[in-house]
């Protein structure tokens, strides 16, 4: 398919443009009848609104360096003392969060030397505390180790890639639109994506922009990890229970080999979505109803 191999060219290029590979990879989930995907596609493009859903290769450790002085004497650029400080505040200056676009990462990568992230003045006090003769810090700021902007982009790249590449092998050819996304179905690109972008059975991101983000950690099959998610979210034993009944009579269901809920699950989720509606289990309806689907195709695989 000649979208999927621009992207893959675009990707392994001497010079390659992340950028418009990602352009690319929003059209063909598009095309594919894949929007529940582009989250993470739009958020590299259009960079990431919080830290809260930020994948861990966006968070950097950093290195403290300031300006000390004492009134006589100063130093610039130092290195400066932070054993003294408690963990917390520590890995608070020691952290940045790349919440930036990928274009603007590629930007930075160019030359990182010259990257500074500034620590505001009401820090000053605490880091001058591990100074003795009458030395305070002046000025201090955080600097990313070499490479590591690259490192984030390239995690980006390879997982993109290992998509793409996923996807090749298993849509041969040129497809009409509506036979791309029959096509789509069944090969389960949305569990290709998760794989390649987030790792088999790891924590995702799912919802979209308009809709309240949730974190899903379920397991194929896994019971146990399907309920502790539902009850991260306030589900109560006795509705988890009644789930758990509602699987199990659907065993064998002909909806399943469609990669649809069987009839006992669906009537559940619509009771659920009810309790949501009149305030029965506090949660809004639109995350409710993105949480209940998202966890339970997590656990069915599909």
């Amino acid at each position: 398919m000649k979208l999927i191999s621009d992207i893959i060219e675009l990707l392994s290029s001497d010079t390659p443009s992340l950028n418009n590979a990602l352009f690319k990879t929003k059209v063909l989930l598009y095309k594919l009848g894949e929007k529940n995907l582009l989250h993470w596609v739009n958020s590299e493009l259009n960079g990431y609104g919080g830290i809260e859903n930020l994948p861990e290769y966006r968070v950097l450790t950093v290195s403290i360096l300031g300006d000390i002085s004492n009134g006589a004497y100063r130093y610039s650029s130092q290195p400066l003392l932070i054993a003294h400080l408690g963990k917390q505040l520590r890995k608070r200056l020691e952290t940045t969060y790349l919440t930036q676009s990928i274009a603007v990462l590629e930007s930075y990568a160019k030359d990182e030397s010259g990257l500074r992230i500034q620590i505001p003045p009401e820090f000053y006090p605490a880091l001058s505390k591990g100074y003795l003769g009458g030395y305070h810090v002046e000025n201090a700021w955080g600097v990313n180790f070499a490479g590591s902007m690259l490192q984030a982009i390239n995690e980006v790249r390879s997982r993109l890639l290992d998509f793409v590449l996923e996807l090749s092998e298993k849509i041969p050819g040129e497809l009409n639109e509506d036979r791309m996304k029959e096509k789509s179905q069944e090969i389960g690109t949305s569990d290709l994506f998760r794989n390649a972008v987030f790792g088999d059975n790891a924590t995702v991101v799912i919802g979209n922009s308009n809709i309240q983000n949730i974190k899903n950690t379920v397991h194929k099959k896994d019971f146990v990890a399907l309920a502790a998610e539902l009850k991260k979210h306030s589900v109560t034993e006795e509705d988890i229970t009644a789930l758990q009944v509602a699987i199990t009579s659907d065993e064998g269901a002909p909806d399943l080999t469609e990669n649809k809920f069987g009839p006992k699950v669906r009537k559940w989720i619509v009771g659920m979505l009810t309790k949501a509606t009149d305030t029965a289990w506090s949660i809004e309806i639109g995350i409710a109803a993105n949480l209940l689907t998202e966890a339970l195709k997590a656990y069915y695989g599909f």
